[in-house]
C-alpha cells in the first residue's frame, strides 16, 4: 500500500510517514500541485488544504473522478460547512487539526477498507458499471435489466477488455459444457442491444471470439 501526503509541515508529515510506514505503508511527500499530478500508483491521497487552498478543491476532485481513490483531508478550519463543501467534492473523510496519527492510520485503514470491498464488487468499462452482487447494471447512468447468462458474458468481457476471448473459452466459462457457438452468437447479439450505444465496444472477431475494446 502507498499513501501520497500533501503536507508542507515538516514534522507533521515526518510524524505520518513513520506510523504509516511501521504498518507497512510506503509513504511519499508532495507539497505542490505539479508533483500530486505527477505521482501515480499510490493507495490513498491525504491532502493538507492549507498548503493549496481553494486549489485543493479541483485537486480532490481530480483524484475522485479521474484516478478514482480515497481522498482524506487534513485542516484546521472545524466549522460544518466547510467540512460539507469537502464531502461534496468527494472527499472521504475531514480530519481536523490537531490530530492522532493513529487515529488518522486507523481511518485510512477503514476507507482502504470500503474501496476494496466496492472494487471487488464493482466493474466498470467506458460508462458501463457492473454491480456483481446486486446482479446490476448500469449504463451512462441508467439502470439496465440482463439476463444471468447475460451478466456472465459481460463480466468476464469487462475483466478481460481489451484481449480476445475466444468463442470455447466463454462457452466453458458460462455454461461448462459444450454448446453451439450460435448459442454464444445469440446472446452476444441481445447483450449489445441492450447496452445500446454502448454495444459498439463488443466487437467480432470472425471465427475467433469477441473483445470488449475502446478502439471503436
Amino acid at each position: 500500500m502507498k499513501a501520497l501526503v500533501v503536507e508542507d509541515d515538516k514534522s507533521i508529515a515526518e510524524e505520518i510517514k513513520n506510523v504509516f510506514t511501521d504498518y507497512g505503508f510506503e509513504v511519499e511527500i508532495a507539497t505542490s500541485r505539479s508533483e500530486i499530478s505527477n505521482k501515480n500508483n499510490y493507495s490513498i491521497l491525504i491532502l493538507d488544504v492549507a498548503l493549496l487552498g481553494s486549489k485543493g478543491y479541483d485537486i480532490c476532485k481530480e483524484v475522485k473522478e479521474k484516478k478514482g481513490l480515497p481522498v482524506i483531508i487534513l485542516c484546521s478550519i472545524p466549522e460544518t460547512d466547510f467540512k460539507v463543501r469537502w464531502f461534496e467534492v468527494g472527499a472521504d473523510d475531514v480530519i481536523i487539526k490537531p490530530f492522532s496519527t493513529k487515529e488518522l492510520l486507523a481511518r485510512t485503514m477503514a476507507i482502504l477498507r470500503r474501496y476494496k470491498d466496492r472494487i471487488n464488487n464493482t466493474l466498470e468499462f467506458e460508462g458501463i458499471t457492473l454491480k456483481k452482487k446486486e446482479g446490476r447494471v448500469i449504463v451512462d447512468g441508467k439502470s439496465i435489466d440482463l439476463t444471468k447468462i447475460e451478466l456472465e458474458i459481460l463480466e468476464l468481457l469487462i475483466k478481460y477488455q481489451e484481449e480476445v476471448l475466444p468463442k470455447e473459452f466463454l462457452l466453458n466459462r458460462i455454461w461448462g459444457t459444450k454448446k453451439s457457438a450460435r448459442t454464444l452468437d445469440v446472446y452476444i447479439h441481445r447483450l449489445r442491444k441492450k447496452l445500446g450505444s454502448k454495444g459498439k465496444h463488443i466487437k467480432t472477431l470472425t471465427n475467433v471470439g469477441y473483445v470488449l475494446t475502446r478502439n471503436v
